[in-house]
């Protein structure tokens, strides 16, 4: 019966969110202000084409917390995800729109969605 409860209140402790570029949000449980500062590098393979590698995006975002402010390098699919700030995981789970071969994306068009869960009570 603990272990049902403790995992119910662990669970409670985790946000998503999407943020546009260039945006900050105040996540409501951990209170952390996020935000999605640039794009460093887009090369995820573009919709319709047959690629070996299914390539990687790289963002910058700004977290400040209660005590610190750091910014951050996410990663969609090589390199590092997320990271831990003042007892929080920060983990990109996608970058919309998608590329496609036949127009560029616009730095001000792209949108991240983020997760934060708390790692320690």
């Amino acid at each position: 019966m603990f272990i049902l409860f403790s995992m119910t209140a662990l669970a409670q402790t985790k946000e998503s969110f999407t943020l546009n570029y260039g945006k900050q949000k105040t996540a409501s449980k951990s209170k952390l202000k996020v935000m999605f500062v640039s794009v460093v590098e887009d090369s995820r393979c573009p919709v319709g084409v047959n690629c070996i590698w299914a390539g990687n995006a790289k963002v910058k975002v700004k977290i400040i917390g209660k005590r610190s402010t750091k910014e951050f390098e996410f990663n969609t699919n090589s390199g590092p995800k997320g990271d831990v700030f003042e007892g929080w995981s920060i983990v990109i789970d996608s970058l919309t729109p998608e590329p496609h071969t036949d127009k560029p994306i616009s730095q001000a068009s792209y949108k991240a969605k983020f997760t934060i869960t708390r790692l320690q009570r």
